[in-house]
Parts: C-alpha cells; structure tokens; sequence
C-alpha cells in the first residue's frame, strides 16, 4: 500500500466493492445494491470510521441511494435507526457526523432514533424523526392506553440541552 494511501475502514471497504464491481452500468440497479451494502455492513457490526458516511456521501453520489428522509430534512435516517437498534456505535458516530449533531440519549443510555418509543408519566413518546438545521429531535406523544394511535395526539420536539433537562423523568 503507498504511504501516501489511508487505510479505509471495512464498512467503506464493503461499500467500495459494490460500488467497484457492479457490472450492468445502471445506476437504478446500483443504488439499492449500496444502500444493501450498507446496511449489511451496519448489521455485522463492521467498524466505522468517524468521517464514513460523508466520504460514502460524496464520493459514491450519496445523493441518490441515502434516501430522503420522511420529514424532507435530511438523508439517511434509515441507516442511523439500523446502526441505533443494532448498536454499531461506530457507525451512529459516523453518521452523527456526517450530520454534525450530538446524539439524543435515553435515561438507560441508548440512542434516540426514529421509531424509538419512551413513556413519561400516562404518555406514550415515539420519535419521528430529527430537524438537522435546527439539532432538534421530534416526538408524537398519545395516552398510554392508545396503542393504535387513533386518539388525540400532541407534539413535541426538543433540542439537545432541553432534552438532557428532561429525559430522566422518561421511561424506555
């Protein structure tokens, strides 16, 4: 290996490979085969270096196979709730990075992510997803007794300080 050449990660690794030996040139077939990748490379708990996602982002047109996140404010949420519910902590880090933003933690010491759900008091909390602009995270909350979400709802958002104010008063 030339001196001159860092040493990538196995998780970029995986992706490179994809990306490198895709053989029908059409991007419609590679983008869910990098999406796949990385998602696999999530799973096995590969490790992750902490500038991963942004250099997967631009390098391999991120643009088009991260996805949109549901709340158009943002790509690749999808893979932060994979790597938060596998916990691949590297890969949460790098991805918190490629977004700039402090992880959300629970009063037992996991990370928030969209679908994560938390009770407080005769409510029940679930995550729907991050504002990257604003470093703020976003909650529905329904009554405890309301588990088909028919009833009324409220919502909630916090950013990083008012959520360490309030979190251990919540229940995982």
């Amino acid at each position: 290996m030339n001196t001159e050449e860092k040493e990538i990660s196995k998780a970029f690794e995986l992706v490179k490979f994809v990306w490198d030996n895709e053989k029908t040139g059409s991007l419609i077939l590679l983008n869910p085969l990098l999406q796949e990748a990385l998602k696999l490379a999530i799973s096995m708990q590969l490790k992750f270096d902490k500038n991963d996602f942004i250099s997967m982002f631009k390098k391999y047109s991120g643009l088009y196979w991260f996805g949109k996140n549901t709340n158009g404010k943002g790509m690749g949420e999808m893979f932060y709730s994979l790597a938060c519910e596998v916990r691949n902590t590297s890969a949460a880090q790098s991805y918190e990075a490629f977004y700039d933003f402090k992880p959300f933690i629970t009063p037992k010491g996991n990370r928030l992510h969209k679908r994560s759900s938390l009770s407080h008091k005769d409510r029940r909390y679930r995550v729907t997803g991050f504002d990257f602009e604003t470093k703020k995270i976003h909650f529905v909350s329904y009554e405890l007794s309301d588990w088909n979400e028919k009833g009324k709802m409220e919502l909630h958002s916090f950013d990083n300080k008012e959520w360490n104010e309030v979190r251990k008063e919540f229940k995982e």
